[in-house]
């Protein structure tokens, strides 16, 4: 197994609801998990977010099945009091975008995130990539 890396909810939704044109790149990040070049891991509070925003396009059941099959894939890093302390102290603007950054730093062996909104993680101690710029890496 490759390197590992924390997905934004952003660019799992991308990947799960096909939204263009960000799902293209979204998808290529998959494959190489399923191929396993790299692992990929997000929080349990991205989770309720994505069926949150996923059942309002595809439904309930529908929003349910793409996020048991995308566990496949994915691990998940649970949020604990210790993330959400943190956070609160973060200068971080946004408390959501503080959690996912300190449920990242929880597990030592991620190497950066990926999302599609970089200066929302701009206080971040890991490296931040886009979806390309995180591609780029691999050609």
């Amino acid at each position: 197994m490759g390197y590992k890396y924390f997905l934004d909810s952003d660019v799992i939704i991308d990947y799960l609801l096909k939204r263009r044109p960000f799902n293209v790149p979204a998808r290529e990040i998959f494959i190489l998990a399923f191929n396993r070049k790299i692992e990929v891991a997000t929080s349990s509070l991205a989770i309720s977010n994505i069926h949150y925003i996923s059942r309002k396009q595809v439904g309930r059941d529908e929003s349910l099945k793409l996020i048991a099959d995308f566990l496949e894939l994915c691990k998940i890093i649970s949020v604990s009091e210790l993330e959400i302390r943190e956070a609160l102290k973060s200068n971080f603007f946004d408390f959501e975008d503080a959690i996912q950054h300190f449920s990242a730093l929880s597990d030592l062996k991620i190497e950066g995130i990926i999302t599609r909104n970089k200066t929302d993680f701009q206080k971040s101690k890991l490296p931040v990539f886009s979806p390309e710029e995180f591609l780029s890496l691999f050609k």
